[in-house]
C-alpha cells in the first residue's frame, strides 16, 4: 500500500503546529546551556528524501546537539562494524544483560555514549576521533558545524568534580580507549552546534538511505541506514515507548532543546525549542514533531508506504 501527501499538507502541518505551540510558556532552559540558549526560540524544519524543505520559525538557530549528536555517532560506529560487531561492544561491561557490577550509577553524561566514543576508530587519537565524527556529522547535513563552548566547560568541569574518570576505573567499566581522551572527544561531541534546519537535513539524509538530499552525495553505506534508525527506537527508555506509542517514529531528544525524528524513505523532522520538561524533553519541539506526525500519519508501523506529492 502507498499514501500519497502532498507537498501543501506537509507545509499546512509544519505552520499549523508552530503556530498551535509558539505561544507555550512550559518548561525552563536547562542549567547546562543556560548562557547559550535563549528563552522562546522556536523552530521546525521539515526535509524530504527529495531535498524539498518546510521551515518555520527559528529553523536556522544553531544550538548544542547534546545527545542528539549520539545519531551521527551510531551512523559511524555502523559504518566501522557490522550490526552483530556493535550489538556485541553494547553489552555491559559485566557481559551480562542484567548488570551487576554498579555502572548504573549517576554521571554528569551518558555512559552508553562514552562508551560509543571510545569504540570509534582511530584509537590512541582524540583529535582524529573527533574529526571522523564531524566529518561525519557535515557529510550528512552539508553545515559547518558551530561548537559550545560554555557547554563543553560544563561538562569537563563537571566529570572533573565528580571524579568520573576514577570512579569508572573503580566500578570496571569497560570502554574501548582511553577513559580521559574518550571522555574529553564525548564532551566536544555533545557541545557541536548545528540548526534545526540542519538536523533535519542529517535525518533526511538517513532516511534516503545515506545519500544527503541537499548534494546528492552518499554520506554512509545505506544498508546501515535500518539499523541507524532502530537505535533511535530503542535507545531511551524513559521517553522512546511512550513517545513511539504516541507517534510511531524512532527520534532522539537533548536536554539543549534539539530533537529530531525520522521516517525512512520519506525524511525527517527536526525542532528546536530550549525549554524543558521535568524527563529532559524539548516541551514545544516535542509537541510540534508529534502534532506534524499525527496529522500526516506518519508511523513506520503503518501498513501504507508514505510518499511526498507534488
Amino acid at each position: 500500500m502507498e499514501r500519497v501527501i502532498s507537498f501543501s499538507e506537509i507545509q499546512n502541518a509544519v505552520v499549523g503546529a508552530y503556530e498551535k505551540f509558539k505561544s507555550s510558556k512550559e518548561g525552563a532552559v536547562d542549567s547546562r546551556v543556560a548562557g547559550e540558549s535563549k528563552a522562546g526560540v522556536f523552530g521546525i524544519s521539515l526535509v524530504l528524501t527529495d531535498g524539498r524543505r518546510v521551515d518555520k520559525g527559528d529553523a536556522e538557530i544553531q544550538a548544542p546537539l547534546g545527545p542528539v549528536a549520539k545519531v551521527p555517532l551510531s551512523v559511524v560506529l555502523l559504518s566501522q562494524n557490522t550490526p552483530d560487531e556493535l550489538a556485541k561492544k553494547a553489552v555491559c561491561c559485566c557481559g551480562k544483560s542484567g548488570c551487576k557490577c554498579g555502572c548504573k550509577a549517576d554521571m554528569p553524561f551518558g555512559r552508553h555514549g562514552l562508551r560509543a566514543v571510545s569504540a570509534v576508530v582511530p584509537q590512541g587519537d582524540p583529535d582524529g576521533k573527533f574529526a571522523v565524527i564531524t566529518d561525519m556529522i557535515y557529510a550528512l547535513s552539508n553545515a559547518d558545524q558551530g561548537f559550545s563552548d560554555s557547554l563543553y566547560k560544563y561538562l569537563a568541569d563537571k566529570a572533573k568534580e565528580d571524579k568520573v574518570a576514577d570512579l569508572l576505573s573503580e566500578e570496571g567499566y569497560k570502554l574501548y580507549d582511553d577513559a580521559a581522551q574518550s571522555m574529553d572527544v564525548y564532551e566536544r561531541l555533545l557541545s557541536v552546534k548545528l540548526s534545526a534546519a540542519e538536523v533535519a537535513t542529517m535525518g533526511a539524509t538517513i532516511a534516503a538511505d545515506g545519500r544527503n538530499p541537499k548534494t546528492g552525495e552518499y554520506a554512509f553505506d545505506g544498508k546501515n541506514a535500518a539499523s541507524v534508525v532502530a537505535l533511535m527506537a530503542t535507545r531511551g527508555k524513559h521517553f522512546i515507548k511512550p513517545w513511539m506509542v504516541r507517534t510511531g517514529l524512532p527520534a532522539k531528544k537533548s536536554y539543549t532543546g534539539m530533537m529530531i525524528a525520522i521516517l525512512p524513505g520519506f525524511g525527517a523532522i527536526a525542532a528546536y525549542s530550549p525549554e524543558i520538561d521535568e524527563k529532559g524533553v524539548p516541551v514545544k519541539a516535542s509537541a510540534a514533531i508529534a502534532d506534524i506526525a499525527q496529522k500526516l500519519g506518519l508511523n513506520v508501523f503503518a501498513s501504507a508506504r508514505v510518499t511526498a506529492g507534488k
